[in-house]
């Protein structure tokens, strides 16, 4: 079958892209930015596989994202799937192969995940994932540590303005409990408050009937119970049993410790919280922009998953969207310059112009050899259409010739400190 003709109406298929050379140089950047990020905290990498068993990756997941994976057989008719998230397959590391070593484990990870979604602005079939799990540390002062880091990774990645939003699934299924609805009901109201659809909510609870008042106003409060941290106190009087008291409790100490970590200024709380309530079991956390209406990052407390691979262990973790970072810092006015080099070296027949390169790139400093052997005119209209800054020609063993905006002057071809200071013109 001859090969398709190449169409430039149809160079990839859709919810993939392309990262072109700023958009590639803020990527890496922030992949830089957040692994050092991740180190002062003591978390440490590891590289997962890109597919792995479809059972694997389906544990746990829910209903829409195991909809989402990418499934396909090997040539044994064995059903694999491209990772549609990373926390799973570092359970499953931490469950088979770090069971014996000492807790807690601070991991960290970056790579590319798969899921099929509708394709739109900030939202692929491809993203980037970078995320970081602490595994082995339940209680409050996890959970704050998780957070912010979350807060200090989204500044890292150089987003100028966010907000995380803190919650507690414990809440709501205290609520839940409280209320004793029937299981398709309980289902409608939790969608109901994950739209914080006060009107709906108020047409359910008459469908149910006989419901305790004070159940009944804990409800129909609970989507506008959102703000800072001395939101928290308003909550007391609607907490019906234990299990409501003690998540309450955990959002109080964690809202102290991100004070103490200095990032209560980003932090809100959400006690409408609902988001993946058979996943996490504890505090929940996303990040948002301005601009945009889906998290940047995503992550909360899931003690339930390790065991699935190997000894229970409790765990909290986040993982963020690079692609949808990329975006909100476009949104926010950051904009990454196009990478340039600061020379373009006439080197044509001059075997010691190659050698000056070497020594300057071991400097630190970004030199492009001409390869056209251009005359020294169309060197310099070249240089400027791709934005480097000079030219160097070498006059002779011991002199160079440079032109830049400035004009053209000769230098001596050892004259390293002058060299060194155009890395940063």
């Amino acid at each position: 079958m001859p090969a398709q003709p190449f169409s430039i109406d149809r160079p990839l298929p859709e919810g993939v892209r392309d990262l072109l050379f700023a958009d590639a140089a803020a990527w890496r950047g922030m992949e830089a930015a957040l692994r050092q990020t991740w180190t002062a905290w003591g978390y440490r990498e590891i590289i997962l596989p890109v597919f792995e068993y479809a059972d694997t990756l389906a544990t746990d997941v829910g209903a829409e994202i195991d909809a989402e994976m990418y499934r396909f057989f090997d040539r044994q008719g064995r059903t694999l799937a491209l990772r549609p998230d990373m926390t799973i397959p570092t359970a499953r590391v931490v469950g088979t192969r770090l069971y014996d070593q000492p807790l807690p484990l601070r991991i960290a990870y970056v790579g590319s995940v798969f899921r099929y979604e509708p394709p739109r602005a900030g939202r692929q079939h491809e993203f980037g994932q970078v995320g970081v799990e602490l595994i082995g540390a339940g209680g409050r002062a996890a959970d704050a540590e998780s957070v912010a880091l979350a807060v200090a990774a989204l500044r890292a990645a150089g987003l100028p303005t966010f907000r995380i939003t803190v919650g507690h699934v414990g809440f709501f299924r205290g609520l839940l409990a409280a209320l004793a609805l029937p299981e398709k009901l309980a289902g409608q109201v939790r969608r109901a408050v994950d739209r914080k659809a006060e009107a709906e909510l108020a047409a359910l609870l008459a469908e149910a009937g006989d419901v305790a008042p004070a159940a009944r106003a804990a409800l129909l409060g609970l989507a506008r119970l959102t703000g800072g941290a001395d939101i928290l106190a308003a909550v007391r009087p609607l907490c019906l049993n234990a299990r409501m008291a003690a998540a309450l409790a955990d959002l109080i100490t964690v809202a102290d410790l991100l004070d103490a970590y200095g990032v209560a200024d980003v932090v809100t709380y959400d006690l409408a919280e609902v988001r993946d309530l058979d996943y996490y079991t504890g505090i929940t956390f996303e990040g948002f922009a301005p601009g945009l209406g889906f998290n940047l990052v995503s992550g909360g407390r899931y003690d339930d998953l390790v065991g699935h691979f190997g000894p229970p262990q409790p765990a909290v973790g986040w993982a963020l969207t690079l692609d949808r970072v990329l975006l909100a810092r476009e949104l926010q006015g950051v904009v990454q310059a196009e990478p340039v080099a600061a020379v373009l070296l006439s080197a044509a027949g001059c075997p010691a112009c190659l050698s000056w390169a070497a020594a300057a790139r071991a400097r630190g400093l970004q030199v492009e050899v001409d390869p056209l052997g251009l005359a020294p005119d169309d060197l310099w209209r070249s240089a400027r259409a791709r934005g480097i800054p000079r030219v160097v020609i070498h006059d002779n063993a011991h002199t160079l010739i440079v032109r830049d905006a400035t004009g053209q002057r000769a230098l001596a071809a050892d004259d390293w400190e002058e060299v060194t200071r155009w890395q940063n013109r």
